[in-house]
């Protein structure tokens, strides 16, 4: 990891996968402005739990693999975009999936 003053550029190849629970690791992209840039790595069979976007809004982008979100399949090159206020009610990978998120980063995690 290289840093300028107000700036962090990140390899991924050079960032450990973290595991933060059974079927999900993640490596932490980058920290700045109160939002985190991830890559999660999910196992064929992953199904997330329910959460809402309270106050900000969530971006992701697939990498590899293919999920359900919402009801919506999507596979690599897809993206989505979840304002603040609304609740991810699904979110299930069969096959397996990578991607890269940007949402606030979450408490303690600083």
């Amino acid at each position: 990891m290289e840093h300028n003053e107000g700036w962090t550029f990140t390899d991924s190849a050079d960032v450990d996968w973290q595991p933060l629970g059974p079927g999900i690791a993640m490596k932490s992209l980058g920290v700045a402005g109160g939002k985190i840039m991830a890559m999660f790595q999910f196992d064929a069979g992953y199904v997330g739990g329910s959460h809402d976007h309270n106050d900000e809004p969530e971006f992701t982008y697939i990498l590899d693999g293919s999920m359900v979100s919402n009801g919506v399949l999507m596979e690599a090159g897809h993206s989505y975009a979840a304002e603040p206020g609304t609740t991810h009610s699904e979110f299930r990978t069969d096959t397996g999936a990578t991607l890269v998120s940007v949402f606030p980063v979450p408490e303690g995690m600083g």
